[in-house]
């Protein structure tokens, strides 16, 4: 099972990074507004801080976001035995967030983000994904937390 999960972990990964380099490259071959209704837009800037643009110009951002793409690919490898299908798709969509925001940083030397929800950020694909990400991961942690609980319960009674 350990070598399906990290196969799975690298196919979707992959998969999910080309989503998002391929959404960045067609916004930006538009060159323009593209699309605008009353709460979203299709506006092309480039984002050298972190998120919310937080941080901007730091060159630390790369170093910070490549040592948590290690902490969490270090996970993967120590608790693969552990981790099932659910948490294998949070983790990539985590890791595919990061790593493709990363290939920005590095390649175009700030993150391209496009999408303007009207009044709040201008984010990617790769951002939504490392949110979901982290939503899932935590949801399914804390659901593992409660079952872990309730057998050790049952076997005390």
């Amino acid at each position: 099972m350990k070598h399906k999960i990290v196969k799975l972990i690298l196919i979707l990964t992959t998969i999910l990074i080309l989503i998002d380099q391929i959404s960045k490259f067609a916004v930006q071959a538009q060159n323009e507004r593209t699309s605008q209704n009353r709460f979203i837009e299709i506006t092309v800037i480039k984002n050298t801080g972190m998120a919310f643009g937080m941080n901007e110009g730091n060159t630390k951002n790369i170093i910070l976001t490549f040592l948590i793409l290690v902490i969490i690919a270090n996970f993967i490898r120590n608790q693969k035995d552990r981790i099932d299908r659910k948490t294998a798709i949070a983790m990539s969509l985590i890791l595919a967030g990061g790593i493709s925001n990363l290939i920005d940083r590095i390649v175009k030397k700030g993150v391209i983000d496009f999408i303007k929800i009207k009044n709040f950020a201008i984010f990617n694909v790769a951002d939504c994904y490392i949110v979901i990400g982290w939503i899932l991961l935590i949801v399914f942690l804390i659901k593992f937390n409660k079952e872990i609980v309730g057998e050790k319960n049952c076997e005390k009674q």
